[in-house]
């Protein structure tokens, strides 16, 4: 009876004190595992800044490799600034492994000396040491300020840097306390630099404050939210942060080579979970069984809190749950990361209102389909976030048509489309700078081989027209009467332009815009609407500059009065060099061919006035000596025979010496080539020449003087060079006048091999042909004789 008494009074008791007690270490449990859960995922966002990090090292690497020109230090502080900065990691540089013997010499090529920060923080030489690792890009934020910084000095980073998977991952060194005092790590990764088609071995590096990885923890447990978050972080020997003398809670991880410890303070039971163990105690033990029914209910909620929230808050992307209504339910820490907008505050409004502006219809439309049971792969819109700014989201969503609710997830690629711009910047930049190249190369190509101004004008012009993409391009020059004549054009819609046309130069044009300034103007809009000469509404024109004088200009225009696109004025100087250039070289050459015809003219004239002047006088004086002496010897009476056979002596010696003379005056200048033209003269050589010629000549009428005379001189030439060297049999001359050219070709059919490099009459042959604008062209391979074919113009 008693035990019936008190055995139920005893069972409650029993039964209060056993739920008393297990309550207490429910709570205790459930604490522990909070504190648990808070480290891994404390541990977990300080692994995904740790990750980011690297992923930044990574992009710095690749941007030196991708690099088609070699990367220069404003740009390396450029990508600092675009890069680096937002994230919160400013401090990055690009270092080389240099020897003590290589020291003078990367100090010259970058200008800055190897130095190192003293105990004061200010930054000196550094010393002698077995090897410098010095910084030669850098983002000028501490610890990487200037160029040269050795980081040598530090023995983590050269652990790091010798480990084998700094070849190809990033590796980092453990928490280090540098001079300033300031904790952090580096990451350090091989980068290669490209540089001229050659890559230049080093590291690319950045500094992660230990200040960082801690502010990557969002919830530590603390009790004062406005306080700092109560977390320590361990790598190597050194600690950052701070647990304020609290148990920890630790979560471990390896990442870059390197172990870390994360530790949260490790919290009690608080609140209703403190006063549960004296609810039960006091209520007895329906109480206490049904506050533990309750208990062990509430650790099942707990637990499947537990999970959703990890999935929540683990994941880097963004995970909504929307309702049919247009709200949204539930979001994840990763929305106020992404966006700025705390959970109370992105549940308060339409999810509509978050979108911008010109994407909300694309994005109630994709709603619908999603309302309508439609499943979402790839859906992109811009969100605004808090600060006014817009991040681009990619979604990924699935209804739930019984819950009325959308399940989705969206991952922020607004850096990725911002790359993917950026290149696809970059890569029209070197499509048009290549294309500017080639243009500019075939141009200077035509320019190189001497090509006529004419042909170049009209290439230039073509080139500029389709290179910036322009209605009509043209080449004109400045005349001396105050107007411009178009020299070459072209137009994109292939109608004819007029060419070699003067136009008065009107007061508000171009070509008097570039008259009065001597540079580059542009010109959007002619007063009245009213068109140019050629046509243009909008025109861009470029002086063309030759030995300091203005000659003429190069004119880009418009039908439809849109405005030339900004920096023409640059690219179209390019080409007004190459102009100027050819124009100075076609002066030149004909200046050079202008003084080397009036040489040959001088001398065939001095030549002239010699055989005219041995003709005049000394042969008329040798002829009259001859006639005088054969009249005295007729007087001479015939018993006086020796004075006879003397006197017939020196008539005969007189005769010799005026046939010698004579054949030296016709060498000179024959003067049957000035009485007869080129047809007798040339059959007089052949007659004269030791070897047999056969001599065709079709020409009408007498071509001018100077084309006669080097004909001539060209045919007597090559008779002598045959009658020299050939041992020729026989010489066939041919001389042919037709289109505006007389043509000569003089053939043997000796032992060849003549040689014009070697020096001979003929190398006086291609001056004298050349002078008068002429080509001469030998043929003379060994053992077929030699033919040599001249060109002499009839103008």
């Amino acid at each position: 009876m008693r035990f019936r008494q008190f055995g139920p009074v005893g069972a409650l008791l029993v039964l209060s004190v056993v739920g008393f007690f297990l309550a207490r270490a429910l709570g205790e449990s459930n604490a522990r595992r909070d504190s648990d859960h808070r480290a891994e995922i404390a541990a977990v966002q300080v692994r995904d800044r740790v990750i980011q990090a690297i992923t930044l090292v990574d992009g710095v690497r690749r941007s030196l490799v991708s690099e088609p020109t070699p990367m220069t230090p404003a740009e390396f502080v450029q990508i600092g600034g675009l890069w680096l900065a937002p994230s919160g990691l400013p401090a990055a540089g690009w270092i080389e492994q240099i020897p003590p013997a290589a020291r003078a010499a990367y100090e010259r090529r970058i200008g800055h000396p190897i130095v190192i920060p003293s105990p004061s923080g200010a930054l000196v030489p550094a010393g002698a040491r077995r090897s410098y690792y010095p910084a030669t890009f850098v983002t000028r934020s501490p610890p990487m300020s200037t160029e040269g910084v050795d980081l040598g000095g530090i023995a983590a980073v050269v652990e790091a840097i010798a480990r084998p998977e700094t070849a190809f991952q990033a590796s980092a060194t453990p928490l280090l306390r540098l001079s300033d005092g300031t904790t952090g790590l580096f990451l350090v990764q091989s980068a290669q630099r490209v540089d001229r088609h050659l890559f230049e071995p080093g590291y690319a590096v950045v500094f992660v404050p230990a200040s960082w990885l801690l502010a990557a923890a969002t919830d530590t447990g603390d009790v004062n939210a406005s306080a700092p978050p109560l977390l320590q972080i361990r790598a190597g020997g050194l600690s950052a942060g701070d647990l304020d003398g609290a148990a920890p809670a630790r979560s471990r991880f390896t990442e870059a080579g390197v172990p870390f410890e994360v530790l949260v303070p490790r919290s009690g039971a608080r609140g209703a979970a403190a006063a549960l163990p004296w609810i039960v105690l006091a209520g007895g033990l329906l109480l206490a069984g049904f506050v533990w029914v309750l208990g062990r209910f509430a650790a099942r909620r707990e637990k499947a809190k537990a999970d959703l929230d990890r999935l929540f808050t683990l994941t880097p992307d963004i995970v909504v749950v929307a309702g049919f209504d247009g709200y949204f339910k539930r979001v994840n820490p990763a929305f106020e990361e992404h966006l700025g907008y705390s959970e109370e505050e992105a549940l308060g409004r339409p999810l509509v209102e978050f979108v911008h502006r010109d994407d909300r219809a694309r994005t109630e439309a994709e709603g619908s389909l999603l309302r309508e049971g439609a499943t979402t792969i790839s859906f992109e819109n811009r969100y605004v976030c808090k600060d006014g700014s817009s991040r681009r989201i990619e979604w990924a969503a699935i209804p739930a048509r019984h819950e009325r609710q959308i399940y989705a997830v969206g991952r922020d690629v607004t850096e990725r489309r911002q790359a993917e711009a950026d290149l696809r910047e970059a890569e029209e930049r070197h499509r048009v700078l290549a294309e500017e190249q080639a243009a500019l190369r075939r141009v200077a190509t035509l320019v190189a081989r001497g090509a006529p101004p004419t042909d170049v004008f009209a290439v230039v012009a073509e080139e500029v027209g389709r290179l910036v993409e322009t209605d009509r391009a043209v080449v004109s020059r400045y005349e001396t009467d105050g107007s411009v004549t178009i020299l070459a054009g072209w137009a994109a819609s292939g109608e004819a332009l007029p060419v070699q046309m003067r136009f008065p130069i009107q007061e508000y044009s171009v070509s008097n815009l570039v008259r009065t300034t001597g540079r580059a103007v542009r010109i959007d809009s002619y007063p009245n609407g009213d068109p140019s000469p050629v046509g243009n509404r909008a025109a861009v024109g470029a002086p063309i500059t030759v030995e300091g004088r203005l000659w003429g200009l190069v004119t880009v225009g418009s039908s439809s009065g849109e405005p030339s696109p900004p920096g023409t004025e640059e690219r179209l100087a390019k080409f007004t060099e190459l102009v100027a250039t050819a124009i100075a070289n076609a002066q030149a050459r004909a200046e050079l061919t202008a003084s080397r015809a009036r040489i040959v003219a001088t001398a065939d004239e001095t030549r002239h006035r010699i055989e005219r002047d041995l003709h005049d006088g000394a042969q008329q004086l040798l002829a009259s000596l001859a006639l005088r002496l054969r009249a005295t010897r007729a007087d001479v009476p015939s018993d006086l025979v020796e004075l006879s056979a003397e006197l017939d002596v020196v008539a005969r010696g007189l005769d010799r010496a005026l046939s010698d003379l004579r054949e030296f005056a016709h060498g000179i200048h024959p003067a049957i080539l000035t009485e007869g033209g080129l047809n007798p003269a040339l059959r007089v050589l052949a007659r004269r020449s030791v070897v047999p010629v056969h001599l065709d000549v079709r020409i009408d009428g007498r071509p001018p003087e100077a084309v006669e005379i080097g004909a001539y001189y060209v045919v007597s030439e090559a008779l002598a060079n045959a009658a020299k060297h050939a041992e020729a049999s026989a010489v066939t001359v041919e001389v042919v006048a037709d289109d505006g050219f007389l043509r000569l070709c003089v053939r043997d059919d000796g032992v060849g091999g003549a040689d014009p490099a070697r020096g001979s009459g003929l190398v006086g042959l291609r001056d004298r042909v050349e002078a008068m604008g002429g080509s001469i062209e030998v043929e003379s391979p060994v053992g077929a004789g030699t033919a040599l074919h001249v060109c002499l113009p009839l103008d």
